[in-house]
């Protein structure tokens, strides 16, 4: 995982802690495969593969649920998106929000 996150900050530099950045990489093949990365400054909370075509954002939601201590201990005050379709942002919003629940 070290890897993975000096790999991502050295290609997506981020460097304002008090801002979680929120994005999706589309996989080319097949299409409705793709990444899902938290990161908080430059710390990369989390990047796992999602099922894009899925009609909801279960997966997105159980993410946030299982990482949700390293999301609010990072302490940021606003996120940024790159990506995401509005209805998913509003939906990890939601989410962030409710808590772990």
């Amino acid at each position: 995982m070290k890897i993975l996150s000096d790999l991502v900050n050295m290609l997506m530099p981020r460097s304002d802690p008090s801002v979680l950045y929120v994005s999706i990489d589309e996989l080319p093949n097949p299409r409705d495969w793709g990444t899902v990365d938290f990161i908080a400054g430059n710390k990369l909370i989390f990047s796992e593969d999602i099922d894009l075509a899925a009609p909801n954002t279960d997966a997105i939601e159980a993410l946030i649920g299982q990482y949700w201590q390293e999301i609010q201990s990072s302490g940021y005050q606003r996120i940024e998106y790159k990506n995401v379709s509005d209805w998913v942002q509003k939906k990890i919003e939601e989410k962030l929000a409710s808590g772990r629940r």
